[in-house]
């Protein structure tokens, strides 16, 4: 879809949302989480993803726990929160941070605010490289109604200046949690960048594919592993999750728990549920 000056819209106006959440009893809750998805912000996601839409696909398909990991930004976290909040969807504002040794690492937060400052934190540490929309793609911003707030003009998918330590220290200083993301792809993964995994983290996420592998679920042993689906285009959203109880209203502080005890089951679907909104495989 290309822009004009006039532009309103970057997708055609959401379905009427309707909250959706799996009660078990008062005091419990059990989340079907999705907690890698990419909005129109990053540059090699569809201009589809925008918040309302993503949203609206997480309830389709029975996501009732979302975050929103956008490349190097938590720019269009303020909109999916406020979307999310309205149709009783729990959401974890982070962003998918591509550190100086080129690994990414999903951090998640209980708050937009810290989200915000950690976007701040690396805003300042990404080279000043200008984003060429006809070769990397838009970058996004956009509110809860889908209009263009504006457009990201540094380039946010490159490596910023922060090692992965220098990030973990300040993931966890904010309050939130370090993930090292698709550990078993051989590119853009702690393991492809170091060769092995190291230090502190919260969970080492496996792809999609990486889930159903024996091999991978042996790469990750020692760390809690999960599963997300990355999403880059609405189809795929939820396609990969996990499944995790905690105290109904506890937030990030449930998932953390759930991620220290080990209480996290991986779900992934196949292939059908690509073709078939609404239905998992």
């Amino acid at each position: 879809m290309e822009f004009g000056v006039n532009v309103k819209k970057v997708a055609s106006p959401a379905p009427a949302l309707t909250p959706h959440s799996t009660l078990q009893t008062k005091q419990t809750m059990l989340y079907n989480a999705d907690l890698h998805v990419h909005s129109c912000l990053s540059p090699c996601a569809s201009l589809d993803m925008a918040p309302s839409a993503i949203v609206a696909r997480a309830l389709e398909v029975g996501i009732n726990c979302l975050a929103l990991t956008d490349h190097n930004s938590a720019g269009n976290c303020a909109a999916t929160a406020n979307l999310c909040k309205r149709n009783g969807i729990q959401f974890f504002p982070g962003m998918e941070v591509t550190t100086a040794e080129e690994a990414h690492i999903v951090c998640l937060f209980g708050d937009t605010g810290a989200a915000m400052e950690l976007g701040r934190i690396i805003y300042d540490a990404l080279p000043h490289i200008e984003n060429n929309p006809e070769k990397f793609g838009d970058q996004v911003l956009l509110n809860e109604d889908d209009e263009v707030e504006g457009f990201e003009e540094r380039y946010l998918g490159v490596a910023c200046g922060l090692t992965i330590d220098q990030l973990r220290h300040r993931v966890f200083a904010l309050g939130g949690l370090f993930i090292a993301a698709h550990a078993d792809k051989p590119v853009f993964s702690v393991v492809s960048q170091l060769g092995f995994l190291s230090g502190e983290f919260s969970a080492v996420e496996l792809s999609r594919a990486g889930a159903a592998r024996e091999s991978s679920l042996k790469l990750v042993e020692g760390y809690t592993a999960v599963t997300a689906s990355d999403s880059h285009y609405l189809h795929t959203l939820g396609s990969a999750c996990v499944e995790y109880e905690a105290a109904a209203g506890a937030g990030i502080e449930g998932y953390r728990q759930a991620l220290l005890e080990r209480r996290v089951k991986l779900s992934i679907f196949s292939d059908a549920f690509r073709t078939a909104p609404g239905q998992r495989g």
